[in-house]
């Protein structure tokens, strides 16, 4: 879910709060503080469902937009989209001021 430059901040902010062991927490544990430290970084994830067809979508908004996911079978899915995408993003702005 979390690769990069990206990773190794959050790992040492995940750290910073006392918790280890990351890589062992449930998947639902690991897609909430993923989630908690994105805000901290500036993008913020919400989710819909879409009870006609039971599809989930999440929408990563940040300072220069917005990221749509639609048309997964499941919350959690919709939510590992949105975090890779933003981990993806948050990767691209690390690497500029790293340069």
């Amino acid at each position: 879910m979390i690769t990069g430059k990206a990773k190794e901040v959050f790992t040492n902010w995940f750290n910073k709060k006392h918790l280890d062991n990351f890589d062992n927490k449930p998947v639902l544990t690991q897609i909430f503080a993923l989630c908690e430290w994105l805000k901290t970084q500036g993008y913020a994830i919400s989710t819909k469902s879409n009870y006609y067809d039971s599809n989930y979508s999440a929408k990563i908004s940040f300072n220069e937009g917005d990221i749509n996911t639609q048309g997964h079978e499941s919350l959690e899915k919709a939510l590992v989209s949105a975090i890779e995408l933003a981990v993806e993003d948050l990767n691209d702005r690390l690497e500029q001021v790293c340069y």
